[in-house]
């Protein structure tokens, strides 16, 4: 761990694409020395219905992200949140083409150091069926709750990460 701050993270979005869709869901867990000291949520309002395919995966409904502050007001506080951090995400391309795109539409720095939880779980674990997210918990005995809901998908990353930085060790 090298006594660096990480900030494991996880997003929620209305599609695939970071120029056609948008983040609803922002969910965050900042360990420091190995240890989980602080976490930050954070519903989005897409400005865009979402998606019915979407909302039967996550849960989250137009009503639900009714109200919600725009990306435009969240992405300023979430990259406060992990100045001087490096970012750990699953699957952290996806999540950083989304968080980069909107930073650049925004004119924010967004230069942060990134490790993936994906590509380590598959050089740790090669021979489990698929390297999704709910496969390494359940390979690991991570409990994950509410999957495929930001803050939820980033708690079980932060155990995973942690894990994976102890085999590696």
């Amino acid at each position: 761990m090298n006594n660096k701050t990480y900030v494991v993270f996880d997003i929620e979005t209305t599609g695939l694409s970071p120029y056609s869709h948008k983040i609803t869901e922002i969910g965050a867990v900042k360990i420091e020395d190995g240890e989980i000291i602080e976490e930050y949520h954070q519903l989005i309002n897409p400005e865009v219905p979402v998606p019915w395919r979407i909302t039967k995966i996550t849960g989250i409904t137009d009503d639900l992200l009714a109200g919600q502050p725009t990306i435009e007001e969240i992405l300023p506080l979430f990259i406060n949140f992990c100045t001087d951090c490096t970012l750990v995400a699953h699957n952290a391309s996806f999540d950083m083409r989304f968080i980069n795109s909107n930073a650049t539409t925004q004119g924010l720095v967004c230069n942060f150091n990134v490790v993936d939880t994906l590509s380590l779980a598959r050089r740790l674990f090669p021979k489990l069926i698929n390297h999704q997210l709910n496969t390494v918990a359940t390979h690991l005995n991570i409990e994950h709750n509410d999957h495929h809901r930001a803050m939820g998908d980033a708690r079980a990353t932060a155990h995973i990460f942690l894990r994976c930085c102890e085999l590696l060790d």
